[in-house]
């Protein structure tokens, strides 16, 4: 082995690899998440996040100017991760299942431990922080949409069994999904499995696919 080699060695022993962009913001962004749903957005400094992702200050604030910059771009990295779970794929064969599936992803997103929690948090602390409350009414409402969206697509490949189905239908349906999280966010004990979920989600799903159905 080389001396130069020896040094290298050294060096890269001594040193943590350099992160690059896209590392540190996926790490900012996971370290921010998790500390504002254990801490609160009060509760929230930057110092904490930065300890939390490894990473000075100074990183941070080379992406972010504040706080609520911060949290907003938490948000919407969960409004992609939203969407991106919402686009479930068409199925024009059995385009019951297809709506079956869109309303589990719905519901995942809405009445997960993570979201439950990013809700409650919000509700706790809206009133001081209207940045708060900005940011997550835009991430819900844009997640909304391409819910709507993504039913109103499938409701062309049911049009026989389901003439009347369109955005209604869908705001129906995430309606009695919202309001189970609006119970969730009032119990402390709130614990709800994958199985429950997908098990309530089917339960809506249904009732609004027998309240637009015909003939049947």
């Amino acid at each position: 082995m080389t001396d130069l080699d020896t040094k290298t060695q050294k060096r890269s022993r001594g040193r943590p690899a350099l992160r690059t962009e896209h590392e540190t913001r996926a790490a900012l962004i996971k370290a921010a998440r998790a500390e504002f749903l254990a801490e609160g957005y009060t509760g929230t400094s930057i110092e904490a996040v930065a300890q939390r992702a490894s990473m000075s200050t100074r990183t941070i604030y080379k992406t972010i100017f504040n706080k609520a910059e911060l949290f907003r771009l938490v948000m919407g990295d969960a409004i992609d991760a939203g969407i991106t779970q919402l686009n479930v794929p068409a199925n024009p064969e059995q385009p019951e299942n297809a709506i079956l599936v869109l309303a589990r992803a719905y519901t995942n997103l809405v009445l997960s431990a993570e979201g439950v929690l990013t809700a409650r948090a919000v509700m706790a602390e809206h009133t001081k922080f209207p940045e708060l409350r900005e940011s997550y009414l835009s991430s819900i409402n844009q997640v909304a949409t391409a819910f709507d969206n993504r039913f109103a697509e499938f409701c062309d490949d049911m049009s026989d069994a389901y003439p009347n189905m369109d955005r209604e239908a869908a705001f129906l349906l995430r309606s009695m999904i919202n309001g189970a999280q609006r119970s969730a966010i009032l119990d402390p004990g709130y614990n709800a499995t994958p199985a429950s979920l997908s098990a309530w989600s089917d339960t809506c799903t249904g009732m609004v696919l027998r309240a637009y159905a015909i003939g049947k």
